[in-house]
Protein backbone atom coordinates (compact mmCIF):
# COMPACT_ATOMS: atom_id res chain seq x y z
CA UNK A 1 0.00 0.00 0.00
CA UNK A 2 3.01 2.45 0.82
CA UNK A 3 4.54 1.88 -2.64
CA UNK A 4 1.17 2.33 -4.56
CA UNK A 5 0.96 5.81 -2.01
CA UNK A 6 4.39 6.83 -2.83
CA UNK A 7 4.31 6.23 -6.89
CA UNK A 8 1.24 8.03 -7.22
CA UNK A 9 2.48 10.95 -4.64
CA UNK A 10 5.15 10.62 -7.13
CA UNK A 11 3.75 11.16 -10.42
CA UNK A 12 1.14 14.00 -9.00
CA UNK A 13 4.46 15.90 -8.06
CA UNK A 14 6.16 15.28 -11.26
CA UNK A 15 3.34 15.72 -13.38
CA UNK A 16 2.56 19.10 -11.65
CA UNK A 17 5.68 20.46 -11.92
CA UNK A 18 5.90 19.65 -15.36
CA UNK A 19 2.92 21.27 -15.91
CA UNK A 20 3.64 24.50 -14.56
CA UNK A 21 6.95 24.63 -16.31
CA UNK A 22 4.98 24.20 -19.69
CA UNK A 23 2.15 26.61 -18.76
CA UNK A 24 4.48 29.40 -17.73
CA UNK A 25 3.03 31.54 -21.02
CA UNK A 26 -0.19 29.77 -21.56
CA UNK A 27 -2.22 31.20 -18.18
CA UNK A 28 -5.35 31.35 -19.50
CA UNK A 29 -8.30 28.47 -19.91
CA UNK A 30 -11.07 27.28 -21.91
CA UNK A 31 -12.53 25.48 -19.32
CA UNK A 32 -15.09 26.50 -16.72
CA UNK A 33 -14.31 25.17 -13.22
CA UNK A 34 -17.51 26.20 -11.91
CA UNK A 35 -20.33 23.80 -12.14
CA UNK A 36 -22.73 21.14 -10.62
CA UNK A 37 -23.36 17.68 -12.18
CA UNK A 38 -26.13 14.84 -11.70
CA UNK A 39 -24.39 11.61 -12.98
CA UNK A 40 -25.90 7.33 -13.40
CA UNK A 41 -22.86 4.92 -12.56
CA UNK A 42 -22.96 1.20 -13.97
CA UNK A 43 -20.87 -0.86 -11.99
CA UNK A 44 -18.66 -4.10 -12.13
CA UNK A 45 -17.27 -5.19 -9.14
CA UNK A 46 -15.33 -8.07 -9.79
CA UNK A 47 -18.02 -9.39 -11.17
CA UNK A 48 -20.61 -8.42 -8.66
CA UNK A 49 -23.61 -5.72 -10.56
CA UNK A 50 -24.06 -2.55 -9.00
CA UNK A 51 -25.22 0.95 -9.87
CA UNK A 52 -24.90 4.26 -8.01
CA UNK A 53 -25.94 7.78 -8.62
CA UNK A 54 -23.42 10.83 -8.14
CA UNK A 55 -23.86 14.58 -7.44
CA UNK A 56 -20.47 16.44 -7.86
CA UNK A 57 -19.62 20.13 -8.38
CA UNK A 58 -16.93 22.70 -8.16
CA UNK A 59 -16.01 26.14 -7.77
CA UNK A 60 -13.31 28.30 -8.58
CA UNK A 61 -11.99 30.90 -6.30
CA UNK A 62 -9.25 31.80 -8.31
CA UNK A 63 -8.03 31.34 -11.89
CA UNK A 64 -5.74 28.20 -10.34
CA UNK A 65 -7.65 26.91 -7.11
CA UNK A 66 -11.34 25.22 -7.01
CA UNK A 67 -13.12 23.56 -4.29
CA UNK A 68 -14.25 20.22 -4.91
CA UNK A 69 -17.76 18.11 -3.52
CA UNK A 70 -19.23 15.21 -4.80
CA UNK A 71 -21.98 12.50 -3.16
CA UNK A 72 -22.54 9.16 -3.99
CA UNK A 73 -25.36 6.65 -3.25
CA UNK A 74 -25.98 3.14 -4.54
CA UNK A 75 -25.56 -1.08 -4.46
CA UNK A 76 -23.77 -3.53 -5.59
CA UNK A 77 -24.96 -7.60 -5.43
CA UNK A 78 -24.40 -9.18 -2.27
CA UNK A 79 -21.14 -11.85 -2.66
CA UNK A 80 -23.07 -13.70 0.00
CA UNK A 81 -25.98 -13.68 -1.12
CA UNK A 82 -29.69 -11.78 0.05
CA UNK A 83 -30.44 -8.37 -0.13
CA UNK A 84 -27.94 -6.19 -2.06
CA UNK A 85 -25.41 -3.84 -0.28
CA UNK A 86 -26.00 0.44 0.38
CA UNK A 87 -22.97 2.12 -0.15
CA UNK A 88 -22.18 5.90 0.10
CA UNK A 89 -19.08 8.19 -0.60
CA UNK A 90 -18.91 12.02 0.31
CA UNK A 91 -15.65 13.61 -0.58
CA UNK A 92 -14.55 17.01 -0.19
CA UNK A 93 -11.52 19.00 -1.55
CA UNK A 94 -9.27 21.40 -3.53
CA UNK A 95 -8.24 21.16 -6.72
CA UNK A 96 -5.68 23.18 -8.79
CA UNK A 97 -5.66 23.54 -12.61
CA UNK A 98 -3.46 25.39 -15.52
CA UNK A 99 -3.16 25.75 -18.91
CA UNK A 100 -0.79 23.66 -20.76
CA UNK A 101 -1.64 25.23 -24.45
CA UNK A 102 -4.88 27.14 -25.22
CA UNK A 103 -7.18 23.81 -25.53
CA UNK A 104 -5.26 21.62 -22.62
CA UNK A 105 -5.72 21.85 -18.69
CA UNK A 106 -3.48 19.99 -16.27
CA UNK A 107 -5.50 19.29 -13.06
CA UNK A 108 -5.00 18.06 -9.63
CA UNK A 109 -6.79 17.17 -6.51
CA UNK A 110 -6.68 16.40 -3.08
CA UNK A 111 -9.82 15.08 -1.00
CA UNK A 112 -10.94 14.20 2.46
CA UNK A 113 -12.86 11.16 1.44
CA UNK A 114 -15.83 9.70 3.86
CA UNK A 115 -17.45 6.23 2.87
CA UNK A 116 -19.83 3.94 4.69
CA UNK A 117 -20.80 0.33 3.28
CA UNK A 118 -22.72 -2.59 4.78
CA UNK A 119 -20.39 -5.20 5.90
CA UNK A 120 -17.45 -2.23 6.22
CA UNK A 121 -18.94 0.23 8.29
CA UNK A 122 -18.15 4.11 8.04
CA UNK A 123 -14.45 5.58 7.94
CA UNK A 124 -12.76 8.62 6.28
CA UNK A 125 -9.53 8.66 4.89
CA UNK A 126 -8.18 10.83 1.45
CA UNK A 127 -8.08 11.09 -2.00
CA UNK A 128 -4.92 12.57 -4.45
CA UNK A 129 -5.52 12.85 -8.11
CA UNK A 130 -3.94 14.19 -11.85
CA UNK A 131 -5.50 14.83 -15.16
CA UNK A 132 -5.65 16.17 -18.18
CA UNK A 133 -8.54 18.05 -20.15
CA UNK A 134 -8.12 18.31 -23.87
CA UNK A 135 -10.78 20.19 -26.87
CA UNK A 136 -10.68 18.34 -29.74
CA UNK A 137 -13.65 20.97 -31.34
CA UNK A 138 -15.05 23.61 -29.57
CA UNK A 139 -17.75 21.55 -28.89
CA UNK A 140 -16.20 17.79 -27.51
CA UNK A 141 -13.89 17.59 -24.95
CA UNK A 142 -12.18 14.16 -23.41
CA UNK A 143 -10.01 13.67 -20.82
CA UNK A 144 -7.97 11.62 -18.87
CA UNK A 145 -7.58 10.96 -15.11
CA UNK A 146 -5.52 9.12 -12.46
CA UNK A 147 -6.47 8.87 -8.69
CA UNK A 148 -5.84 6.80 -5.66
CA UNK A 149 -7.81 6.66 -2.79
CA UNK A 150 -7.29 5.01 0.78
CA UNK A 151 -10.02 4.56 3.17
CA UNK A 152 -10.25 1.85 5.72
CA UNK A 153 -6.57 1.12 5.01
CA UNK A 154 -7.65 -0.29 1.50
CA UNK A 155 -5.87 2.12 -1.19
CA UNK A 156 -6.99 1.91 -4.67
CA UNK A 157 -5.62 3.02 -7.78
CA UNK A 158 -8.36 4.26 -10.78
CA UNK A 159 -7.74 5.21 -14.22
CA UNK A 160 -10.03 7.14 -16.06
CA UNK A 161 -11.17 8.45 -19.45
CA UNK A 162 -14.33 10.52 -20.21
CA UNK A 163 -15.36 12.71 -23.02
CA UNK A 164 -18.05 15.59 -23.09
CA UNK A 165 -20.50 17.30 -25.62
CA UNK A 166 -21.05 20.76 -24.79
CA UNK A 167 -24.27 21.56 -25.76
CA UNK A 168 -23.52 25.42 -25.14
CA UNK A 169 -21.59 27.35 -23.15
CA UNK A 170 -24.13 26.38 -19.76
CA UNK A 171 -25.14 22.54 -20.79
CA UNK A 172 -22.90 19.46 -21.63
CA UNK A 173 -23.11 16.05 -21.61
CA UNK A 174 -20.03 13.46 -20.17
CA UNK A 175 -19.77 9.79 -20.57
CA UNK A 176 -16.74 7.91 -18.96
CA UNK A 177 -15.03 4.68 -18.10
CA UNK A 178 -12.98 3.79 -14.94
CA UNK A 179 -10.97 1.17 -13.76
CA UNK A 180 -9.03 0.40 -10.38
CA UNK A 181 -6.85 -1.34 -8.76
CA UNK A 182 -10.11 -3.24 -6.73
CA UNK A 183 -11.49 -4.54 -9.71
CA UNK A 184 -14.28 -1.84 -10.02
CA UNK A 185 -15.41 -0.96 -13.44
CA UNK A 186 -17.82 1.71 -14.06
CA UNK A 187 -19.30 3.45 -16.83
CA UNK A 188 -20.69 6.96 -15.88
CA UNK A 189 -23.29 9.26 -17.80
CA UNK A 190 -24.09 12.32 -16.70
CA UNK A 191 -24.88 16.12 -17.15
CA UNK A 192 -23.23 18.89 -16.20
CA UNK A 193 -24.19 22.42 -15.77
CA UNK A 194 -21.49 25.28 -15.61
CA UNK A 195 -22.40 28.22 -13.86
Amino acid sequence: MKTKLLTVLSVVALTGFMGVANAADNDTTVFNYNYVEGSYQDIDRDGLDGDAYKISGSYELNPSINILAEYTDGQVDNPLGGSDLDFDRTALGMGYHTALNPSTDFTANVKVVNQNADLIGDDTGFGVGVGIRHMITDKIEVGSKLDYVDVSDIGDTTFNVNSRYHLNEKLSFGLSYSTSSESNDIISGGVRFDF
